[in-house]
């Protein structure tokens, strides 16, 4: 029949092409070798043709010998080419679809003749028109057919499969096309053929796949998840429109974490809702994403999101607190939850990693310093390897500056157990023994979160609490220490810091013994009773010289605990005391109280540190740039901060006030957004 004749006519068409294209190179192959001596010699020489005409002077026409091969295959594509190029791409381009449709072809004759368009120019400059003929005559049609062949196969795909089957297919069809292209055409021809299959199977239907995306990510379809990534990653900025949906998916995960925290929930129960969400979609992308940065960054932008959300009104995010309390049961004696050391790395890597998502990393310092100085000061730390280890990855992440006053106490308590070893070594040389067991912390009063002068948190500097009459047996191990410290330190300051010393006393006016671990106040308060049996405050007050706050607080505990009997304003020690436990440790205040007032005073704390910095960092700023714009200067105090905060542009606008009417800037007289430096 017609179209019978067709195909075979067109068969025909290519066979003999490449028959005679063949026979025709390989002779003009011969005669090139046989006159390779003109082709080396003659063709280097130029004919000079002189004429004058009644306009010009002279003009000097020069034409230039072809070899003999260049000759033969520019006549080639004159006489051959140029006259059945139509029926012979067309023929090349039906037997490429027939490929594409699984029907055997004959491949290397199309192979040959498809390159012939590319030899009879080889000759050519190969910065100028080496692949021209090529490309004019076979490319922009093989372009053109593609686009409609796979313009019609992705619309039976998507018509006949669901959406996991057509990716399946798809990816099929891409590598099938790829092994194709590689097979037959010329090598520059591949990227954009490759493209074109793109458009049309992934780009024209990229809006019902993301959508299709959605759903994957909420029924937990992984597999799935890798088809599309292999899918979408060919498309410009396809990659950055997933992992957009991918952000926000992460962050819907996470509004558990967040409202756990709304509703005062524990830090354990806070760290393992987040190490949920973090897991689950780290191992996504690293198994099924490639780990591809834009996913990578999807999920830290979303963690940090989640992190750092207040998650109420609160003014800050409790992320830290939270954080730090559950680094402070890692790290504390007793942690029930641990067997093994192994399973605390593990919960202080995880600890690390959820660390880098706080924005707040002054508050963060703030609160981690404070749990540290408890643990070390009341022995209570795991083992201080495991308070380096923490400490390092703290470092790895913010750098030495941010963790250098941590590993300074960490120091301390090392110097201090040398220190006691020393003075202990230097009371048995003197033949001196004590009533009762004694040690001493040696802590540099700049390096811990309390003040050197009261032993109360910073917040309160001026509130002096350290004065008191102190027990005669501890008071002779207090004189000993200092006639020994101040003779090896000359120079030195020594003060007690009694807030902040406990003692352990052993009960043996009760039906049980019992060993305590108590305040060195509450002690003091104790030894009273060994004197007598009841006692009124005024006495107290009295013989211990205590402040009435700090009193108060002592005697509540004592009373609370029932180691003392309060009747009218008289105190009695308890002899019929019953504990289940034999030994224990005595609160000094009501733990959840002193919690909340002291994460108070944290925040106001950090809240004049960071007025502070952010002006320190303006007048920095002005200082080096000497004038500035108003949302410049905003910009640079953000950049310079964003590694411990992040300030607020009304906290920014208060600082620069501030300056102002200290005379450190001042307003440019005709522009008022612009500021001037006030040397």
């Amino acid at each position: 029949n017609a179209e019978y004749g067709k195909q075979w006519y067109q068969r025909r068409v290519r066979a003999t092409y490449n028959s005679l294209y063949k026979t025709y190179s390989r002779g003009a192959g011969y005669l090139n070798d046989l006159y390779m001596h003109l082709n080396q010699h003659f063709t280097k020489r130029t004919i000079k043709n002189e004429w004058c005409d009644h306009y010009m002077h002279s003009i000097e026409k020069v034409k230039k010998f072809e070899k003999v091969q260049d000759l033969a295959m520019n006549i080639w594509r004159d006489e051959m080419i140029e006259k059945v190029h139509e029926p012979l791409v067309t023929a090349i381009l039906q037997d490429i679809t027939r490929d594409r449709r699984g029907v055997s072809t004959y491949s290397n004759i199309l192979r040959d003749v498809i390159h012939s368009l590319v030899e009879v120019q080889s000759h050519e400059d190969p910065q100028g028109s080496q692949l021209q003929l090529y490309k004019d005559l076979f490319e922009e049609r093989l372009l053109e057919n593609t686009g409609s062949f796979y313009q019609k196969e992705a619309q039976k795909l998507y018509e006949a499969n669901d959406v996991s089957n057509y990716m399946i297919k798809v990816i099929e069809k891409l590598d099938e096309e790829e092994l194709r292209l590689r097979k037959f055409i010329h090598h520059t021809s591949i990227s954009p053929c490759k493209k074109e299959c793109v458009n049309k199977l992934i780009a024209d239907i990229q809006d019902r796949l993301l959508d299709e995306y959605k759903i994957m990510l909420k029924d937990e379809h992984v597999e799935d998840l890798s088809r599309l990534y292999i899918l979408i990653r060919r498309l410009n900025e396809g990659c950055k429109k997933m992992a957009d949906i991918f952000h926000d998916h992460i962050f819907e995960n996470g509004k558990d974490s967040i409202e756990l925290m709304a509703r005062g929930c524990s830090p354990q129960e806070y760290v393992d809702a987040l190490l949920v969400v973090y897991r689950k979609f780290t191992n996504i992308v690293s198994n099924n994403l490639s780990n591809d940065q834009n996913f990578t960054d999807a999920l830290n932008r979303a963690m940090t999101k989640m992190v750092n959300s207040t998650g109420d009104t609160k003014k800050y995010p409790r992320s830290s607190e939270l954080l730090v309390r559950h680094a402070d049961h890692i790290l504390r004696k007793g942690n029930k939850n641990t067997s093994s050391l192994s399973e605390i790395e593990d919960q202080l890597r995880n600890f690390i990693d959820l660390f880098k998502y706080v924005e707040d990393k002054d508050l963060f310092q703030r609160f981690y310093s404070k749990k540290l100085a408890n643990r070390l000061i009341h022995n209570t730390s795991v083992s201080i390897e495991l308070e380096e280890v923490a400490i390092s990855g703290l470092k790895d992440r913010c750098g030495y500056e941010y963790t250098s006053p941590l590993q300074r106490m960490l120091i301390d308590m090392k110097v201090s157990d040398d220190l006691t070893k020393e003075f202990d070594q230097h009371l048995e040389q003197k033949n001196e023994k004590f009533n009762v067991g004694f040690s001493v912390n040696i802590l540099q009063s700049g390096a811990w979160p309390f003040s050197a002068n009261a032993g109360v948190p910073e917040e309160q500097p001026d509130k002096n609490t350290v004065d008191f009459n102190v027990p005669s047996d501890l008071a002779v191990c207090i004189d000993k220490f200092k006639t020994f410290y101040n003779k090896k330190y000359s120079g030195r300051r020594l003060r007690f810091v009694f807030p902040l010393s406990n003692g352990t006393v052993v009960l043996n006016h009760t039906p049980r013994q019992y060993t305590i671990t108590m305040s060195v106040h509450q002690l003091a308060v104790l030894l009273i009773f060994n004197d007598k049996d009841s006692s009124t405050k005024a006495e107290i007050t009295e013989s211990l010289g205590l402040d009435k706050p700090e009193l108060e607080k002592t005697l509540t505990t004592l009373v609370d605990s029932k180691l003392v009997k309060l009747e009218a304003d008289n105190y009695t020690i308890n002899s019929d005391y019953v504990n289940k436990k034999s030994k224990f440790k005595l609160p000094t205040s009501t733990v959840k109280d002193h919690a909340e007032k002291e994460v108070e005073q944290t925040h106001q704390s950090v809240e004049e540190d960071r007025r502070l910095y952010i002006q320190a960092a303006i007048v920095r700023t002005m200082k080096s740039r000497k004038q500035l714009g108003h949302n410049e200067l905003i910009q640079q105090v953000i950049n310079l901060s964003k590694d411990r905060f992040t300030p607020s542009v009304a906290m920014i606008k208060k600082c620069v006030e501030v300056l102002i009417d200290k005379q450190y800037l001042e307003r440019h007289s005709n522009q008022k957004d612009v500021y001037q430096y006030l040397a």
